[in-house]
């Protein structure tokens, strides 16, 4: 199944996976990945300015094969369209809207 399954063609799909919160049947601590936290937080700010970006958040644990079927080793991992754009650190912002400008899609 693709990242973008479900989302028209014109949309740009950024999955995070993060690794805290809600994961199978336990629940990992906020501290335990802040950058997972704000990881969430910027790429929804960075999507709420572009109306062709849907965000999908996928708990790592829950997606484990799919993240590292993309080449997903270290949360938090955001993917866009599919493709891994940054894992282990929370991305830089102003590269991650030079990669959702619709002039790069």
């Amino acid at each position: 199944m693709s990242d973008s399954a479900g989302a028209s063609e014109d949309t740009t799909v950024v999955t995070v996976y993060p690794m805290t919160g809600r994961q199978l049947f336990i629940r990992v601590p906020h501290a335990i990945c802040e950058e997972c936290d704000l990881t969430v937080r910027l790429v929804e700010r960075v999507a709420s300015d572009l109306p062709h970006v849907e965000v999908r958040i996928k708990p790592w644990f829950n997606h484990i094969f799919d993240a590292l079927r993309r080449g997903g080793w270290h949360p938090p991992v955001v993917t866009i369209d599919g493709k891994v754009s940054t894992q282990g650190v929370v991305p830089d912002e102003e590269s991650l809207r030079r990669a959702l400008a619709p002039s790069h899609r």
